[in-house]
């Protein structure tokens, strides 16, 4: 008792068809603990933001390796201690967009929260997004690849790379400067899994304290099932398909 912990968790977690046990690390079951009220905005200043030292802890869903290092460089080099569950792809080890480079890990770098859309064209067009879509991890990647094989221009992806404590200025600044667009939650987890279940009240707190305007996203992912993932090729590749049609087309009325 009395003792800060600065325990470290490296969670296998990712959707490769591989099977249940192979797939999900139950990162909403870390998530239902975290210990933060989902209608309550803290004091987000760089100055002031006492966020994670009120946290029980940290879920974190890095997709570069540079933002990887800069969170566990933040773990030790911070006068606190807070546990941190990291759940790690392991298929973003051989995918070849996951790369950073030398100079992101230097000096005046640091760990982020979130990264707005990479694509500078789109970044530097917000008028013309009409879909934003917010997601973390593994399934960015997905999606920016699916983005160019459709050659879609008018699609924003957002990456939550600290799930918790949840980024609300960043969010709100997000959906403030793509105000246009439609707000999508995309993850490869069922509906009843994952991290939707945690951001979906929080985006709506973000959105409606700090812009005054509520935004409740759409639901894009596996449906809800009582295993976390199947074993079949067929059936994956298939739920694979309905998550792209599902960002990338307007749903059928």
């Amino acid at each position: 008792w009395l003792r800060q912990s600065g325990l470290v968790m490296l969670l296998p977690h990712g959707y490769d068809g591989a099977g249940a046990e192979h797939s999900s690390c139950r990162v909403e079951r870390y998530l239902q603990m975290v210990e933060e009220d989902p209608h309550h905005i803290p004091p987000m200043g760089h100055d002031e933001r006492t966020q994670i030292q009120k946290a029980n802890w940290q879920i974190i869903n890095c997709s570069t390796p540079a933002n990887y290092f800069h969170c566990l460089r933040r773990q030790i080099h911070r006068d606190f201690r807070k546990p941190m569950v990291v759940v790690a792809p392991k298929n973003l080890l051989r995918n070849k967009r996951a790369v950073s480079s030398v100079k992101d890990m230097g000096p005046g770098t640091l760990f982020h929260r979130a990264f707005d859309e990479a694509d500078e064209n789109i970044r530097n067009n917000p008028g013309n997004v009409k879909t934003l879509v917010f997601c973390t991890g593994q399934i960015y990647y997905e999606l920016v690849g699916e983005r160019e094989n459709l050659g879609r221009d008018d699609v924003a992806i957002v990456r939550l790379e600290q799930i918790a404590p949840f980024a609300f200025d960043k969010v709100a600044k997000y959906c403030a400067k793509y105000e246009n667009a439609e707000v999508v939650w995309a993850q490869q987890e069922p509906k009843n899994m994952g991290a939707y279940s945690y951001v979906t009240p929080r985006m709506m707190t973000a959105t409606r304290e700090l812009n005054k305007v509520e935004k409740r996203p759409r639901f894009v992912g596996r449906m809800v099932s009582s295993a976390p993932a199947t074993g079949m090729s067929k059936i994956h590749k298939k739920e694979y398909s309905d998550i792209m049609d599902g960002v990338f087309l307007r749903p059928e009325d």
